[in-house]
């Protein structure tokens, strides 16, 4: 019974590290995507250009400039939100894969030691 367990939690070990480069590999390919769709603006100023339209709006008095600044905003915004999704879905592929490992390692462990005992 002792092997089964150790068997499963390699099992789990190991669909935990292939699920972690899935991750990965799913949020370099999104990345890439999101710097195309930013075409003129790299992905690193995104922040910064956010900044400076957000003082622009404050500072417009035109409605047409409003209105354009407004949307551009919102555009910037939403990459913003697009990137921490994408930072967040690498550290959790990067976690999956170093719990995989804990996990493969714990299993093997664990059937080394029942090899042992009997």
């Amino acid at each position: 019974m002792k092997t089964v367990s150790a068997i499963m939690v390699a099992i789990i070990g190991v669909a935990c590290i292939v699920f972690g480069i899935m991750f990965i590999m799913q949020a370099n390919s999104s990345q890439q995507k999101v710097a195309d769709e930013l075409a003129p603006i790299q992905i690193s100023e995104v922040n910064a250009k956010y900044g400076q339209v957000s003082g622009a709006l404050e500072a417009a008095t035109d409605p047409a400039q409003i209105t354009s600044l407004t949307l551009t905003k919102t555009s910037l915004g939403l990459a913003k939100s697009n990137i921490g999704t994408i930072k967040f879905v690498q550290n959790s592929g990067i976690l999956n894969i170093i719990i995989g490992a804990g996990f493969l390692l714990a299993g093997l462990g664990l059937l080394k030691k029942d090899k042992r005992v009997t």
